[in-house]
């Protein structure tokens, strides 16, 4: 029996190991590690900036932390922009559209 066969008799006596699947649940939770870092770095953003601004806005004048003036500022772009996005979407695809409607009739 040469070397060759040998291997072959022991690869069919062996039974062949299942290929190990991996567990969604297994292995680092990058989610969690990434949220706890952004919530550290927001806690120190807020007790950095903790000192009181002055809002004016037209008629209405009021203080309010720096920190919560930024992040209300921040979310009101978020909000702003996820309720525009869909609408710029649409018309880029409009025009997307009409451009190759006029170039398949050259």
């Amino acid at each position: 029996m040469d070397e060759n066969q040998h291997h072959e008799v022991d690869d069919l006596l062996e039974p062949e190991q299942p290929k190990r699947v991996k567990d969604p649940g297994e292995g680092v939770p990058w989610g969690v590690i990434l949220l706890l870092i952004w919530a550290v770095a927001l806690i120190i953003f807020s007790v950095q900036n903790a000192e009181q601004a002055t809002v004016q806005f037209l008629a209405w004048e009021w203080q309010m932390p720096m920190a919560l003036l930024v992040m209300v500022t921040a979310l009101a772009t978020v909000i702003l922009s996820a309720l525009t996005w869909p609408l710029y979407r649409r018309r880029r695809r409009k025009h997307r559209m009409a451009a190759r409607s006029a170039q398949s009739e050259d």
